[in-house]
């Protein structure tokens, strides 16, 4: 009977250990890491009962950062496998957990606190060390823009320092601008030419080391009237350039001083020459009677009576309403026309001639902002 108890309490004891609910310990142990230093400790064994863990080991250790700077993490062990991770609580790093032996990289802002933990049972090394600030290895080049580029460029070291760390100026913003971004191990640099002429892009990487870009805009626009007499405008940064004339029939230009002689309506393309390299202009020279004729011509086409259409005044000028880059020589009429009852209602449209020398008609602007504002008596586009 005796023995029936014993094999019975025993059998119950057993029992309610394998039915209590069981939850593993953490036991950690913290140390202070010293950049460069090498750091030589073993995880002791987890603690298992019955096959189930009961307590697991792991070493955590705490750094600040005095500077910004890319870091290098190595982490090796000896027979068993362990795993580390690298984390801070106020900024933005968090590696995804790296298996032993494994050595990487990476960017860390100064005035933080990091914590790098080391887990499973096993001897190893740890190595955290400063690495060189990232450094551009590419060469600049001499680049000649009509439109907006993008040019890659290799530096060595981390995304993340290269992201902080990374700036671009402009010798002559009116000529060109950029900006510039990151792509794995590739910068990217987007120039933006704005006006001819020659400017130096800098990109510069922390301190360090930079590279330069020559950025010539060769191609802009300009518009003037008929018996215009002023002078092309001269590339920015350029020095005594050389000018010539595609088409002299329309305007003349004088080859050193750019004062031109607008002498019919056209396209004209005046040349800026300066060693190798040629700043073109294109020009659309406005003949203000033709274009007020072409658009008095519109007009009675599209009204509802042309035998009633009536003009009061006919006004030119320059306009910046249209592109605030430019000054757009332009026509403006002031005219009445009647509606489907016959009532005569009055209204302005402006006419303008395009770069590439297409007449647009467009209603709504004020002729308050034209600039030297003139009349032009309406019998001469009428005719």
């Amino acid at each position: 009977m005796k023995k029936f108890v014993s094999i019975v309490l025993t059998f119950a004891f057993v029992l309610g250990i394998i039915c209590i609910p069981v939850t593993a310990n953490a036991a950690v142990k913290n140390f202070n890491l010293e950049l460069g230093k090498t750091y030589t400790n073993t995880v002791d064994k987890p603690v298992t009962m019955y096959g189930i863990v009961m307590e697991s080991h792991s070493h955590v250790y705490t750094f600040t950062m005095n500077k910004s700077s890319n870091i290098g993490i190595a982490v090796a062990s000896e027979g068993e496998s362990q795993n580390w991770q690298l984390k801070s609580t106020d900024y933005s790093v968090r590696f995804a957990t790296q298996s032993t032996p494994s050595s990487v990289s990476c960017y860390l802002p100064k005035n933080k606190t990091y914590t790098l933990t080391v887990s499973g049972a096993g001897k190893y090394a740890l190595k955290v060390t400063e690495l060189a600030p990232d450094k551009i290895t590419s060469k600049g080049n001499t680049l000649k823009l009509t439109a907006k580029k993008t040019v890659s460029f290799n530096f060595s070291g981390t995304t993340d320092y290269a992201k902080n760390n990374l700036s671009v100026s402009s010798s002559k913003p009116k000529v060109a601008t950029a900006s510039v971004s990151v792509s794995g191990n590739k910068g990217i640099l987007n120039i933006d030419p704005h006006y001819i002429g020659k400017t130096t892009i800098t990109v510069k990487m922390g301190g360090s080391n930079s590279i330069k870009y020559t950025v010539h805009g060769v191609q802009g626009y300009w518009f003037v009237a008929k018996g215009s007499k002023a002078k092309a405008p001269k590339p920015v940064g350029v020095k005594k350039p050389k000018w010539k004339s595609s088409k002299k029939k329309i305007a003349k230009i004088n080859k050193k001083t750019g004062k031109i002689k607008a002498k019919k309506g056209g396209r004209v393309t005046f040349t800026a020459k300066k060693g190798k390299i040629s700043y073109k202009i294109k020009t659309v020279v406005t003949d203000y009677i033709k274009l007020g004729k072409k658009a008095y011509k519109k007009i009675k086409s599209e009204v509802n009576n042309p035998d009633k259409l009536k003009v009061y005044n006919v006004y030119k000028g320059y306009s910046k309403q249209i592109d605030r880059n430019y000054k757009i020589p332009v026509v403006v009429i002031d005219f009445g026309s009647t509606n489907s009852n016959g009532a005569m209602i009055r209204s302005k449209v402006m006419a303008y001639y395009d770069d590439v020398y297409e007449m647009h008609i467009a209603n709504g602007w004020s002729i308050d902002n034209i600039i030297g504002r003139k009349s032009i008596k309406p019998r001469k586009i009428k005719k």
